[in-house]
């Protein structure tokens, strides 16, 4: 949830609860753009796409259609009935919001190591950033799309030997999907290991540069092999050295398939 958007919220519904106030020769309009309609559309959008105040939803809807209906011209102002029921119910709905967002718990994000935050939490939410391309993402399976989102999620939260693990994994996944692709078979329960030393043998006939394979290898052995030590523990900065190789072999390996 951006902070910018709460703000957004807090002026929409203030702007619903003046109403009454500001009832009279000029008082606000409510179909033209800008004003009440809009408001309360805005105020329906936010809440549901962040899953705010689910229970007022089906009344919010309520005050949009008849709005919609009993106020066809774009010149009509509300009525002071409906003035003084919409600043009651925008309180209602402005004390169910603040309810739920007082039982929310939160955990600070910071900038770790570099990374840029709202590029990270991109990634962290399922989609495309700086780290990986929008062409690369759209191709990635559900599941490296999940687990490098975990990872992302962890280094957020400054979790870093759980964001190597999962990294990795997604890493993995990616290794998996091109053996897939190029040799037009199913990698089965083949190992890192076993996959690229295939790949390695048959590289000339499927088109990929020995030298790629031994990039493949040397994640596998030097960060993959090694994290799964039981007694490993990763510092933060390791972590986002880990990431980033990580995404950097994911956008190589989608490169060529």
């Amino acid at each position: 949830m951006e902070l910018e958007g709460v703000m957004d919220l807090g002026c929409d519904i203030q702007y619903m609860r003046l109403a009454e106030m500001s009832f009279g020769a000029s008082g606000p309009y409510v179909k033209k753009k800008g004003y009440l309609l809009d408001g309360l559309r805005d105020i329906h959008r936010f809440l549901e796409e962040e899953k705010l105040a689910t229970v007022l939803l089906d009344d919010l809807s309520g005050w949009v259609k008849r709005f919609a209906k009993d106020y066809p011209k774009d010149d009509m102002m509300i009525t002071e009935k409906d003035s003084v029921e919409l600043a009651k119910f925008s309180d209602k709905l402005r004390k169910q919001i603040g309810s739920e967002l007082n039982n929310i718990h939160i955990l600070r994000v910071e900038m770790q190591a570099g990374l840029n935050p709202n590029e990270l939490r991109k990634v962290a939410d399922k989609s495309a950033s700086v780290y990986i391309s929008s062409e690369t993402w759209k191709k990635l399976t559900d599941i490296e799309k999940s687990d490098f989102s975990d990872a992302a999620r962890c280094l957020l939260l400054g979790t870093a030997t759980p964001s190597v693990m999962v990294a990795l994994r997604g890493a993995e996944a990616s290794i998996r999907n091109f053996y897939r692709c190029k040799t037009k078979s199913d990698p089965g329960s083949k190992t890192w290991r076993q996959l690229t030393r295939e790949l390695k043998g048959k590289a000339t006939g499927l088109g990929i540069e020995d030298t790629f394979v031994g990039y493949l290898d040397y994640i596998g052995d030097a960060k993959r092999n090694f994290a799964q030590h039981p007694n490993k523990i990763y510092s933060l900065r390791e972590a986002v050295f880990i990431f980033m190789q990580v995404v950097g072999l994911v956008e190589d390996i989608y490169a060529q398939i």
